[in-house]
């Protein structure tokens, strides 16, 4: 076995090696995906409001909006509970496509963001012993089509976030128990039955479908740096709806890989969550 007298390039490129070896790229000729878990939420949760937190939620809307800033390969990112899904269309390849940078990036990047917000919008009803430890694993794959792209959110939002947002409205009313063997929507009548609330109604819109953040070209005005005059300038923010996905169309498709807003395709309530300086 080599020991370390050794000439230092050697030993270092030896290292290297053993690094490479786990060093997996992203297939380049095709759409990719980024999906983001909050790690140990269940407890971490434990404590806030029941069944939807509005500070939680706010924490994740915020933390896509960053995301969809910080990595510019990125068209759209989807978010439902503590799960945010970020969409890489062809041919996007911040990093070469290194699988591990680009995972470990997201997932760091997120928990820092998401402590931060949190703590901002909680303020002092954060328990000390909550404020700066959540954090959130990544991991990033390739889909054959973008398709698929579309038909991931679909999964998320029509059966994951549907779903979760249901039981978690159920437990408000039931335990697990009487819920046990229940579908989604006998809960759901059963809760509007004997309490008279409606979940389709009554639950917050995000809770229903998740939040989807994209980019969009709005005009604004600004000072010309030679004239000192006031003009029109074309900037871009990020715009956040409360969209369900549930539906596979060829517009929905191309609202997935497109990089800005298609208002006409999306329609639906505008949330400005954040404005980013002009691109281009």
């Amino acid at each position: 076995m080599s020991n370390g007298n050794q000439p230092r390039e050697a030993l270092g490129t030896r290292m290297k090696s053993y690094e490479a070896v786990t060093d997996q790229l992203l297939a380049s000729d095709q759409p990719a995906i980024i999906r983001i878990d909050g790690h140990g939420f269940s407890k971490f949760t434990h404590g806030f409001e029941k069944p939807f937190d509005e500070r939680i939620h706010q924490a994740m809307a915020r933390t896509s909006a960053d995301l969809l800033t910080q990595f510019p390969d990125v068209s759209l990112v989807y978010t439902q509970s503590d799960e945010i899904t970020l969409i890489l269309p062809t041919p996007a390849r911040s990093f070469n496509g290194r699988v591990t940078k680009l995972a470990t990036l997201a997932a760091s990047y997120t928990s820092v963001r998401f402590n931060f917000h949190l703590e901002e919008l909680a303020g002092d009803t954060l328990p000390s012993h909550k404020r700066g430890v959540a954090h959130f694993d990544a991991r990033i794959f390739n889909v054959p089509s973008d398709a698929e792209l579309l038909n991931n959110l679909i999964w998320r939002a029509k059966t994951d976030c549907r779903r979760n947002s249901i039981s978690a409205f159920g437990r408000k009313y039931y335990s697990a128990k009487a819920m046990h063997g229940l579908k989604g929507d006998e809960v759901v009548q059963k809760v509007r039955d004997e309490h008279g609330v409606d979940f389709w109604t009554d639950a917050p819109a995000w809770a229903r479908y998740g939040t989807t953040c994209k980019r969009e070209v709005y005009q604004g005005t600004g000072v010309d740096g030679l004239t000192g005059k006031e003009v029109t300038m074309t900037r871009t923010r990020v715009r956040t709806e409360d969209r369900p996905w549930w539906h596979f169309t060829d517009q929905n498709v191309a609202l997935v890989t497109a990089r800005y807003w298609d208002t006409d395709a999306a329609g639906g309530t505008l949330a400005q969550v954040k404005e980013g300086s002009s691109e281009d």
